[in-house]
């Protein structure tokens, strides 16, 4: 016959019972015997019921393979208190097991077992399965084993039984050491997020970690121009024996407790010290020219040459540089008056790779070959000559154009590659006038830095070209060149640089005005910053700086941190006042009222104890905060004011901001009638002459001469009596302060 499998179809103790239909009882107890397999269970009530019915499920023959007994043996009675017997699964065997084929049949023995018993096992009482049970037939090809059931099976299979754990720990090793135990590239590791100061007062904790803290790994920058003040040259020193061979960037900056170290280090290193050095800058040490050479010798990757104000370097530095530094990109030897333009010449010609020139104070400019060989490589993209008396207009024409370039027929224009420079300084050039300058138009499309500061022979003649073929144009500075006047600024404004413009700056250009930087304001949303003290600008272009920052947007977060949009220097402006500086305060405090927002709100109202909910639409209205704000720098008596409403706005404080405007405007209205302060003081005799026509009125308003006609508003100096003459001087405002206000 086929074996067998057992599906379990046992009802849970809270699903209702047939009442009609027999049921068969489990026994209580095997000591009790059943009189006749026929007999009904007694009905019992209450907690007897449940009581019973946790019998049956402990006592089930389900659980006679679980590893263990039945619990027959105790008996649930109303009188005693009884045990819940609990599943376990410590045992991983089969829940269920199979029987001989003809042991039990729900369908043919109406849910009774019919298996035959021993003497001591009667059959009517002890059952290896449950009753209402059905018998499914299967193939010998099948499994024979059946499935944990669905309550207590786990969610992921076991495969193989779980190891036992040991309820002992783990010994404890007796000399643990953690920072100890970490490899030595941790520790580097770790170590790098400190500071240089940091990392040197760690090596003296002790040997071990004096060694680590000077590992060459730590040291592949070595910039001392934030703490060279603190550090001692031993440390110094130390420094660079030690990580020698790793430094790739030394910065030396102002590094003079070095001037007795330079010999001696140069004889302690050896020929793995220091020869992968790429940046190397020595601005305001004192060091040797042998020392110098020294370290240029060994070093033939540098890229970047830092040494300006060096005034024992002269053209034989020059000549090692040439020949030893091939790969060099940058060169600053600004204020080095011993170098010209014959060592110059030998570093351009053999480093291809130059980009960047500082060469301020350098002599011999005048000189053709220099610039032509300038002309011929065009590689150079920042080019600074600041102080160059020897720099001609011929000598700036070359260095553009060549020697004699085709010019076209139609614009006669030069036929010539375009330069390749971005930031040109050509500042204090005494020499040069519209004709050099004029000569870079057309010829520098990629140019985004110009300064052309104290070149008193420029007018508007040499920028007017030149700015309007510049579209990249960022950065303007033409300081104290007094001869430019507001024309330069409206071609500025009109041309396509005006879009790209960040920083402007035209201090002590005393012909300029609000002529010519209020259409600048406008036609420059990208301006991050402007010098106009020394100008002729008033409140006008301070209300507009205003508006256009104003203009760039807004936000309706109030813990929003406004940024910096403006730096706008306007002191020692004459036709600046008080009023014009308010406006920008008010400016940067502004809260403006948006549009409004509609909200559905929905409300429970109650009558005669029924609620209902009602919806009202509520108009709220949003508030706007500015996202930029203006820095001003303005005359100094009113600049502690400007920059503590400055702080106020950049932390949100807007109540406060609003508060100390208010007050120091009623401070300065307050000042302005008493006479003792004004826009820039009033001097003794103005105020004796203002004393004496405010007693005039005075006078005359007790006689009741002057009387207020239709004319003219009140307090607007327009008013006079009827059938007099009106007054010829100044009439002293009513309304207790200026007509701005």
């Amino acid at each position: 016959m086929e074996p067998i499998s057992i599906i379990n179809t046992t009802s849970s103790v809270s699903q209702p019972r047939q009442i009609d239909s027999p049921r068969p009882m489990t026994p209580a107890s095997p000591l009790i015997e059943a009189t006749t397999p026929f007999d009904q269970p007694v009905k019992l009530k209450g907690r007897h019921r449940f009581f019973q019915g946790l019998q049956r499920m402990s006592s089930s023959p389900s659980l006679a393979k679980l590893g263990r007994t039945r619990s027959n043996e105790k008996v649930y009675k109303s009188s005693q208190k009884a045990s819940i017997s609990c599943v376990t699964l410590n045992s991983p065997v089969s829940t269920y097991s199979l029987s001989p084929p003809n042991s039990y049949s729900s369908h043919l023995s109406n849910g009774f077992s019919t298996a035959p018993t021993t003497p001591g096992t009667p059959g009517s009482q002890q059952s290896y399965f449950e009753a209402n049970s059905r018998l499914r037939m299967l193939d010998l090809n099948d499994v024979t084993t059946s499935s944990i059931p669905l309550d207590i099976r786990t969610s992921k299979p076991l495969s193989a039984p779980l190891p036992e754990i040991s309820e002992k720990p783990f010994p404890r090793r007796p000399d643990f050491n953690f920072w100890k135990d970490l490899p030595r590239e941790l520790r580097l590791h770790v170590l790098s997020f400190l500071s240089p100061k940091e990392v040197i007062r760690l090596s003296s904790v002790s040997k071990d970690w004096h060694n680590m803290c000077f590992d060459g790994q730590l040291w592949t920058s070595l910039d001392c121009q934030t703490y060279y003040q603190q550090i001692t040259s031993e440390a110094l020193v130390k420094i660079m024996l030690k990580a020698g061979a790793f430094v790739k960037n030394l910065n030396l900056r102002g590094c003079v407790q070095l001037r007795d170290q330079w010999l001696s280090l140069g004889t302690r290193m050896t020929n793995q010290e220091c020869r992968n050095l790429e940046t190397f800058s020595i601005e305001g040490c004192k060091i040797e020219r042998s020392s110098i050479h020294f370290f240029l010798l060994r070093n033939p990757r540098l890229l970047h040459i830092n040494m300006p104000s060096m005034q024992n370097i002269n053209n034989a530095t020059m000549k090692i540089i040439a020949c030893h530094c091939p790969q060099l990109e940058l060169l600053n030897i600004d204020w080095c008056s011993q170098i010209d333009t014959k060592g110059l010449k030998k570093v351009i010609q053999s480093c291809p790779n130059l980009t960047d020139l500082r060469a301020s104070e350098v002599r011999g400019l005048d000189e053709n070959d220099f610039m032509l060989e300038i002309f011929q490589r065009n590689t150079l993209e920042r080019l600074v000559l600041q102080h160059c008396e020897s720099l001609t207009d011929e000598a700036l024409q070359i260095m553009v154009h060549g020697n004699d370039p085709e010019r076209d027929v139609l614009t006669d224009r030069p036929l010539v590659p375009p330069r390749r420079i971005r930031h040109l300084d050509i500042s204090r050039c005494r020499s040069l006038t519209d004709k050099g300058v004029s000569s870079l138009a057309y010829n520098v499309p990629y140019l985004e830095g110009l300064r052309l500061c104290q070149n008193t022979a420029l007018t508007d003649d040499a920028l007017e070209e030149l700015l309007q073929s510049t579209n990249r144009l960022t950065h303007l500075e033409v300081e104290e060149v007094e001869q430019l006047t507001n024309a330069t600024l409206i071609s500025l404004s009109k041309s396509a640089a005006a879009k790209s413009l960040e920083h402007l700056s035209i201090s002590y250009c005393e012909q300029m005005g609000d002529i010519g930087v209020l259409p600048l304001l406008k036609a420059c949303p990208e301006i991050k910053s402007m010098c106009l003290d020394n100008t002729r600008i008033s409140d006008l272009v301070l209300m507009e700086a205003s508006e256009q920052v104003r203009k760039r947007g807004s936000t309706t977060k109030k813990s929003h941190i406004p940024k910096k949009g403006l730096e706008l220097v306007a002191f020692d402006c004459a036709n600046v006042t008080w009023a014009g500086v308010r406006e920008v305060l008010q400016g940067n405090g502004r809260v403006m009222q948006g549009r409004k927002k509609s909200v559905v709100q929905i409300q429970a109202v109650g009558f005669d104890g029924e609620e209902k909910k009602t919806r009202k639409v509520v108009e709220i209205q949003e508030l706007l905060y500015p996202a930029q704000i203006i820095h001003l720098k303005a005359f100094y008596g009113w600049q502690q004011t400007v920059e503590e409403h400055y702080k106020r706005c950049v932390t949100g404080r807007w109540g406060a901001a609003a508060r100390l405007e208010e007050k120091w405007a009623e401070w300065m209205v307050a000042s302005e009638e008493v006479g003792v302060v004004g826009g820039h003081g009033w001097s003794s005799r103005r105020r004796r002459r203002r004393a004496r026509d405010a007693e005039t009125r005075v006078r005359d308003d007790e006689d009741g001469a002057a009387q207020d006609t239709a004319t003219g508003d009140e307090g607007s100096g327009m008013e006079y009596a009827a059938g007099r003459v009106p007054r010829t001087g100044r009439r002293r405002a009513r309304s207790g302060g200026c007509t701005v206000m």
